[in-house]
């Protein structure tokens, strides 16, 4: 299936990010690693990497798709194999419209997590005018006031109706909001959940916590993501629990603290700010406070030396497998027609003239190729080269249905544990991709057509440049017998108002990508350079994107032979060619 390269480097990058994550959640267990201040700066770095990761790594370039070459008569070439019918049963969506449908997916879960982010901090703000101050005078205010100094930072403390939780915002004037059930703990949970409050205040981790509301809400449909912010959320929560332990040498009444709030999270799940505790950190951030983690210096520098070693590999590997790719130049090189152009002649209109048309293809490729050779262009005193109308083949944008088939050739052979007879054709890899058992076909000889029929099995893909498949025919004229040479168009799906021009018989042209051209322009009289991005392919068509409208006069020969030339002059319009 043809897909947008803007959706081919989104999955592409999501593969990657996801093998990365994949070996850089299972490190770390493997090495024993469980130090939060170690893998905070490990997850965050491991975050950035995911990144950054579309501009530190080759993009590949697509090659440029040359102008296309008519090399043979189209009318000809119907009448050998006439197009089928018009496919009535339903197909499956081609793939641009399931990546716009995608797309749009994707753009509109980024606006609904922002705007449920800026209705967060909205309800935040609501919950800040609603609530009201600690005063100096309740008994709670001598346990904060020590814990700010014991802790180096300060914030106001306000007790709200409306969160079950501490909760801690704000950079200039930092902000707790506390539970009015506050007032009645035990002093030893007051100044427990204080020094837990003040340290995210004097680490700044409101700030750090809405940027990573921003990476989730721009990347909510990529779950490694998602599961790396909360690696992130769970590292720094642990690195405060073990900084609220060594301030306050109270690990019994610190987790008695936590497990306080192990219940009614609702009411501030919506709001951008972390909880006290969060409900799925709870075992981790227990076992933690309750085992001695310690691994020495030269071990964990070691650790994390393998550990980067894995990655840049996996970084590496992935990147290969999953290349992300870069539209072609604008401008092909000088040559570039020339070599496409031969690679086509000399291998399609090669292959068919061995084939299936014998002396009939052979015939009419020759015939053109000593065109090209004595007339194509010659130059004139300028630097504008001239066309010879007599030289070139012209076909017209159109708009409309669009039959896409794929062409094959090949003979008839007997079918498996039965008399009936099988076409046996060969096709280029990349045509059949999209092959399918039970997609209509039309059959022909040299002499004509032959029989219609279906696909009903096709080669499993290899590394090889080919694939073969096998249409059984649905009735074969009498006197017809096995190892007659056969031409075979397949059915693929049809096509609706499309916009598509014509190109060369069985040429390769690259699918979603662009294509010089050139395009007639003053009255007939010359022909401009211009860039379009196509589409979807056919035997005899393919879609066009962008850069042409209904109506325009393309060329379809090769154009080689004027070089890099941006306009050209046309002559002899008496031989122009009516497509």
């Amino acid at each position: 299936m043809n897909m947008p390269l803007w959706f081919s480097n989104l999955l592409f990058w999501s593969a990657q990010v996801a093998l990365l994550v994949l070996a850089a959640g299972f490190l770390p267990r493997l090495f024993q690693i469980r130090q939060p201040p170690v893998l905070l700066a490990y997850w965050r770095a491991l975050l950035l990497i995911t990144l950054v990761l579309p501009f530190v790594q080759p993009w590949h370039r697509l090659p440029t798709i040359a102008p296309v070459v008519l090399l043979t008569d189209a009318d000809t070439i119907r009448s050998l194999a006439p197009p089928a019918p018009a496919v009535t049963h339903w197909h499956f969506p081609g793939m641009q419209v399931i990546a716009e449908g995608i797309g749009i997916a994707v753009l509109g879960g980024i606006v609904l997590r922002f705007a449920l982010l800026v209705l967060g901090l909205v309800r935040l703000r609501r919950f800040l005018d609603a609530s009201a101050p600690i005063t100096d005078s309740a008994e709670s205010a001598a346990i904060l006031n020590q814990m700010r100094l014991t802790v180096g930072a300060s914030a106001e403390f306000r007790l709200s109706a409306n969160v079950d939780s501490p909760v801690t915002f704000g950079l200039a004037k930092p902000i707790v909001l506390l539970p009015e059930s506050f007032l009645a703990m035990d002093a030893r949970f007051q100044s427990a959940i204080a020094c837990h409050e003040l340290l995210h205040i004097r680490r700044r981790d409101w700030a750090q916590h809405l940027v990573e509301e921003i990476v989730r809400a721009v990347f909510w449909f990529h779950p490694a993501i998602a599961w790396l912010i909360s690696r992130v959320r769970l590292a720094r929560e642990q690195v405060v629990d073990l900084e609220v332990i060594r301030l306050t040498n109270a690990r019994k009444a610190y987790l008695e603290a936590l497990l306080e709030f192990t219940t009614g999270q609702a009411r501030i799940a919506a709001i951008p700010a972390p909880p006290f505790l969060a409900e799925r950190q709870l075992v981790e951030r227990i076992s933690l406070m309750l085992k001695e983690v310690h691994m020495s210096r030269g071990k964990l520098i070691a650790s994390f030396g393998v550990i980067s070693c894995c990655l840049a590999a996996v970084v590496g590997l992935s990147a290969r497998s999953f290349p992300l790719k870069r539209p072609p130049l604008e401008s092909a090189p000088k040559s570039g027609g020339g070599g496409v152009a031969g690679g086509v002649s000399g291998g399609v209109a090669g292959d068919v003239s061995g084939g299936v048309t014998g002396g009939v293809n052979g015939g009419v490729a020759d015939g053109v190729s000593s065109d090209f050779s004595g007339a194509i262009s010659t130059r004139a005193s300028s630097d504008i080269p001239n066309v010879a109308y007599s030289t070139i083949w012209i076909d017209t944008v159109k708009r409309g249905p669009m039959l896409r088939q794929v062409r094959g050739l090949g003979t008839l052979v007997a079918a498996k544990d039965s008399t009936n007879l099988v076409a046996r054709v060969t096709l280029p890899a990349s045509m059949a991709v999209d092959l399918q058992p039970g997609q209509p076909a039309a059959v022909a000889t040299e002499k004509g057509p032959l029989a219609r029929g279906h696909v009903s099995s096709i080669s499993p893909s290899t590394s090889g440049d080919t694939r073969t498949a096998d249409v059984v025919l649905d009735a074969v004229p009498e006197g017809t017998s096995a190892g007659l040479k056969v031409d075979t168009w397949i059915d693929i799906e049809k096509l609706d108002n499309i916009l598509y021009i014509g190109v060369q018989n069985g040429s390769r042209a690259l699918p979603n990508s662009a294509a010089s051209l050139y395009k007639i322009v003053n009255d007939g009289k010359e022909a401009v350079r211009v860039t379009a991005k196509l589409g979807r392919t056919s035997v005899n068509t393919i879609e066009v994107l962008d850069g042409l409208q209904v109506g325009d006069k393309i060329i379809l020969s090769d154009m080689s032979s004027v070089g890099n030339a941006e306009r050209v002059h046309l002559t002899d319009e008496q031989h122009v060619r009516k497509q």
